[in-house]
């Protein structure tokens, strides 16, 4: 395998690029605090953990009876701390406890239980599809850092595990203005726990059937001074096969190691420096399934990838400005060793690309009603392996800003926009500003708008623009496959002569959020609920689709289509009953409804124009929008169920949750011609009954005891979970591969 030297003069114009800001932004900030004498008075001096400004927010009445996580501070929808019942930007909060009692280990397990979150259907890998747009199209974040490894666009979340999170943060809808490319369907951010003052730890051990063995370690320490984290998490599965319809559907074996070490020091009341270093490394050898075309073939050989990560950063908060400054860089690794030649590349398929960052963000609570945001970035991002002889790279300088406000009591806001300056792309002109009859404007702009008329009632709205730039498999990509089942060159648009556009979207939702008061039953038990219910609709342009270029050879490629649309309605009820002192009766239901289409077909269809020709009569057939079925993948009705009961006397807790995907379109499964529209064709169609794969109910259930070591505290403890995922044995190895049958497992953790 080639080897590649790293490029260390990126990382020192990264440095460069950090020190002239914060020596630019560095006169700014004193000046503000030596001119401001109530800021001097202000200093904070008994302890050196720094001031972050002050998070914008009224006074709250003693009225205010919203009790689902009132007062947790959320940072994802702005970029900065705000308290979730007043962010003007909807923000969904996964906490620990919700992963602790249900025992779930990966980050795929928690996300599918979810309302609106939906495990990609027709894939190996476990990436999540939101608004019904694919896993491509959201970017994962761990603390705050984009999370690489994007293997056909999807990050394999089944093997993100999440021993060390203290809580997950999922934003939907285009959150380009603030985080870029990647985030046209939202952000999903896994935040790592902090650690408690003094020495802490946690041992964990899970046994899982037809999956990973696994076995993590963190340790922990703080001060006034310091703070220091170490997670080490191991994974071993051993291989397996299922069957369908007399075909072996083999499941290869695997080894997994993630390391992360994170510090942070307290310089004095107001700098502090922090360091996160994250490295991932995989082998799997043996049979296993890969997606190719459109299906699921069987390979055989190995698989080694590494993948390695660091995050330096300074903070500096001066009264009420803070300046905010990182430098991350990641390398990633991917090596294939194949039973069968891969064309010209031979056996051996390897892939190398690397990232760089230098972020800088400018913070200002101008008073209690507005906080201005100013930041910049430089990104640098190359590709280098077997499949890429052009070795492509993008470097990106982008802009953005946010203004929040608290006008009064009863609103909350944020607006922010963003340019962004590709070398090989320029930023698509923005939509609003088009209507508004402002031509060519390069930016991308995000309003939310939260109203709380009352204690109990919150209503909010978002309108917004997204982007998202081809990547380099869909642009330079050169690949053959000649696994038994495929055949087929893959050829990246560009290398064709095709002008890939970056793809456009724009969306707006509005939801209300009702907490009622709590509701007593002559003091027997206290029932309190809450209902969340959200509408949304997503305009896509120049949406980059997967088509054969020609069929002899069989040779795909990429393309722009004119226009896609998803919208449509998720809603939630959570509810918490308290039965005595120490034993409630908790649980949640979730329902989405989703229309995914192509714009083109459906507007053909309503034309009279759509249709295709029967071979054996040469008749041309009309398609009927009660024939079209919108796009693959995407089901029109999921949902989520969860019930639980906690008794803290007996330290026991269990539950029981399921999840319903609808039928959707499978690919593989087409039966009728191509549709054409005159001389536009739109390729295969789901337009037959029979090209669907039936919905189904994924049912865990678990039960956790716990036993303290010390009564007084919650940290000294063991744990025992046992339970059973997918418990009615659901399989379907073909169309939906990462859904395995029945597992029974058993887990452990101690903590000190």
């Amino acid at each position: 395998m080639p080897t590649f030297s790293p490029d260390y003069s990126l990382f020192k114009c990264c440095i460069r690029v950090c020190i002239w800001c914060v020596l630019i932004f560095t006169p700014v900030i004193l000046f503000a605090e030596l001119n401001d004498p109530l800021l001097q008075q202000s200093k904070d001096t008994t302890t050196k953990k720094p001031r972050v400004p002050a998070v914008p927010q009224r006074k709250v009445p003693k009225r205010d009876t919203l009790r689902y996580n009132t007062q947790q501070v959320v940072v994802t929808g702005t970029r900065n701390e705000v308290l979730l019942k007043d962010s003007p930007v909807r923000v969904e909060v996964i906490d620990k406890q919700q992963t602790q009692s249900t025992a779930m280990v990966t980050v795929a397990d928690i996300l599918k239980e979810q309302t609106g979150m939906v495990i990609a259907q027709g894939t190996v890998r476990t990436g999540v599809q939101m608004m019904g747009l694919g896993p491509d199209y959201t970017m994962i974040l761990v603390d705050g850092q984009p999370l690489t490894g994007r293997v056909g666009g999807v990050l394999d979340l089944s093997r993100v595990s999440v021993g060390n999170i203290e809580r997950i943060e999922i934003v939907k809808g285009p959150m380009s203005s603030l985080y870029g490319s990647e985030a046209m369907a939202g952000v999903i951010n896994i935040i790592t726990r902090k650690p408690d003052n003094g020495y802490s730890g946690k041992a964990y051990f899970q046994y899982l059937q037809y999956g990973a063995a696994e076995t993590q370690v963190e340790n922990n320490y703080s001060n006034d001074e310091i703070d220091i984290t170490s997670f080490l998490n191991l994974k071993s599965a051993q291989p397996f096969t299922q069957t369908q319809d007399t075909f072996s559907f083999p499941y290869s074996g695997f080894r997994d190691y993630t390391l992360q070490t994170r510090a942070k020091w307290f310089m004095s009341s107001n700098m502090i420096l922090t360091a996160n270093l994250r490295a991932f490394g995989s082998e799997s050898r043996g049979k296993f399934l890969e997606g190719a075309a459109g299906n699921i073939t069987s390979n055989e050989g190995a698989v080694e990838t590494t993948d390695r990560s660091a995050t330096f950063g300074y903070d500096w908060t001066h009264g009420k400005a803070r300046l905010s400054a990182q430098l991350y860089g990641t390398i990633y690794n991917e090596t294939y060793n194949f039973d069968v030649a891969q064309g010209s590349a031979g056996r051996t398929d390897n892939f190398r690309r690397r990232t760089s960052r230098s972020y800088l963000q400018y913070d200002v609570l101008w008073n209690d009603k507005n906080r201005f945001t100013f930041g910049g970035e430089f990104l640098y991002d190359d590709a280098q392996g077997s499949r890429y002889s052009a070795n492509p790279l993008y470097r990106t300088i982008a802009l953005f800003g946010q203004w929040e406000g608290n006008p009064n009591e009863y609103f909350s806001y944020a607006l922010s926009v963003r340019y962004d300056n590709n070398s090989a792309f320029a930023l698509p002109e923005s939509f609003y500003f088009r209507k508004a009859g402002i031509a060519s404007v390069p930016l991308l702009p995000r309003f939310s708008l939260s109203y709380k008329p009352t204690a109990n009632l919150r209503f909010y709205a978002t309108v917004g623009e997204g982007f998202k730039a081809p990547d380099f498999r869909q642009l330079y990509v050169q690949f053959s496959n000649r696994l038994p089942g495929a055949g087929y060159d893959l050829i990246g648009a560009r290398l064709l002569g095709i002008d890939l556009q970056p793809e456009q979207s724009h969306s707006y939702d509005a939801g209300v959020f009702y907490q009622p008061d709590p509701i007593n039953f002559n003091g027997l038990f206290t029932i309190l609920t809450a209902f969340d219910i959200r509408y949304y609709n997503n305009n896509l342009r120049n949406l980059i689709e997967f088509y054969p270029y020609s069929t002899i050879p069989l040779v795909y490629s990429y393309r722009n289509v004119a226009e896609v649309f998803t919208q449509g309605v998720e809603a939630t009820v959570k509810y918490t009953v308290i039965l005595d002192t120490s034993t409630t009766l908790s649980g949640q239901i979730g329902y989405q409804y989703l229309d995914a289409q192509d714009a083109r077909v459906a507007t053909a269809i309503e034309n009279r124009t759509a249709g295709y020709v029967i071979p054996s009569t040469g008749e041309f057939k009309l398609l009927r929008a009660s024939d079209y079925g919108g796009l693959w993948y995407r089901s029109n009705h999921t949902g989520t169920a969860r019930v639980q009961i906690d008794d803290r006397t007996l330290g026991m807790t269990a539950n029981v949750r399921a999840q319903y995907i609808g039928a959707f379109g499978e690919q593989q499964l087409n039966k009728n011609p191509d549709v054409y529209s005159g001389s536009i064709a739109f390729g295969q169609v789901l337009d037959s009954k029979d090209e669907y794969v039936d919905g189904y109910w994924n049912v865990n259930a678990t039960v956790t005891k716990r036993f303290a070591f010390d009564a007084l505290s919650e940290r000294s403890q063991i744990q025992v979970s046992v339970g059973v995922n997918n418990l009615f044995n659901v399989t379907n190895p073909r169309y939906i591969p990462n859904l395995i049958g029945r597992q029974f497992f058993v887990n452990t953790s101690v903590t000190w």
